[in-house]
């Protein structure tokens, strides 16, 4: 029995994060035998998060537009919706970042000794930052926004409370 299911249907199901996090710690292994490590296996991870977010732009779109206004909401939604998160944001307006706490992150549950220091949440930088990027594409206005990945500064994975994703941020007046 074939099943067909279409990524539009994928979307609007919640998806497994037992089976996405060890896919991406699989990923992270299957890289590091083919010679890939350090910041080469963060920015791959954050690329197939820009890939990621560029598919599911086609399917779902939780605003119009991103401003300083509602980023945290949207950010939240995005989380919420993409890897079942809460989430706490902070805007830090004085040097343009938003930081992302996540103290129950499903991509990051456990410590893998063989993996290393990599966080499975690395590729949600990708992911928020293209998405948004994505939303605010055809806007008109001034007041967008948009992300610029930094880094996860904490990981569940690396034995800390909570990830924490760090995002700079250009535009956005009102």
């Amino acid at each position: 029995m074939k099943m067909n299911i279409t990524r539009k249907e994928l979307v609007d199901h919640d998806a497994t994060m037992n089976q996405s996090r060890n896919m991406i710690y699989h990923l992270i292994r299957f890289m590091k035998v083919n010679g890939v490590e350090g910041e080469n296996v963060k920015e791959r991870l954050r690329f197939m998060g820009r890939n990621i977010a560029k598919t599911f732009h086609n399917y779902w779109k939780p605003v119009e537009q991103v401003d300083l206004i509602n980023v945290r909401d949207v950010i939240a939604t995005m989380y919420k919706k993409i890897v079942n998160s809460s989430v706490s944001i902070e805007l830090d307006e004085s040097q343009k970042l938003i930081v992302v706490r996540d103290s129950k992150c499903a991509l990051c549950k456990y410590f893998y000794e063989d993996v290393g220091k990599f966080a499975g949440c690395e590729i949600l930088l990708g992911m928020i930052s293209e998405f948004i990027s994505l939303i605010n594409k055809n806007s008109t206005t001034n007041s967008k926004i948009l992300l610029t990945p930094l880094e996860v500064s904490e990981s569940l994975s690396y034995g800390d409370n909570a990830c924490i994703q760090v995002f700079k941020y250009d535009g956005g007046g009102i």
